[in-house]
């Protein structure tokens, strides 16, 4: 029971990072049109996230279509290396934006760069929160797939071969 309410909190936090990714994903192509980008006075700090947002949030909606069909995905290594990498990268790639808009020029465009960048910031720390989730939650068989020893290789062959037939 425990482990299905893990599983559980992993999908909805998998959900909600992908809504916040979409929401920030909006913002940002809206963004895409405003004077400060048109006139290249911000374009280097926000490039940044355009060329990553997308392809996170892809990724990561893929990855939810893939655990609504398949309850067994999520905790395990790749799911842990792919939050905890889109993380950093999202993390980074907002701070850029919102360090440089501290100094915006101050035109009706000023909220869509906040909210972009906070949204992405939020995708962010969703996905580092999700990967230390799957850090402590993961099953012990699926540890051994990170890098087993030698000798955890043998005993898990061994294991197979007496449970086949």
């Amino acid at each position: 029971m425990f482990k299905c309410t893990i599983r559980l909190v992993n999908l909805v936090m998998q959900l909600f990072t992908v809504t916040v990714e979409i929401v920030a994903l909006v913002y940002l192509i809206m963004l895409l049109y405003s004077q400060c980008m048109l006139g290249g006075e911000y374009y280097l700090s926000v490039i940044f996230s355009v060329y990553s947002l997308p392809v996170i949030t892809v990724q990561s909606v893929v990855f939810v279509l893939c655990r609504l069909c398949c309850f067994t995905v999520g905790l395990d290594p790749i799911a842990m290396t792919f939050n905890l990498a889109s993380g950093m990268v999202c993390i980074g790639s907002s701070l850029t934006m919102l360090v440089a808009m501290i100094f915006h020029c101050g035109n009706e465009y000023q909220y869509m760069f906040f909210l972009a960048g906070g949204f992405g910031l939020l995708a962010g720390i969703l996905h580092l929160v999700n990967a230390l989730i799957c850090n402590k939650y993961m099953p012990r068989k699926e540890w051994t797939y990170t890098k087993p020893s030698k000798q955890g290789r043998k005993r898990m062959e061994e294991s197979i071969l007496y449970l086949v037939p």
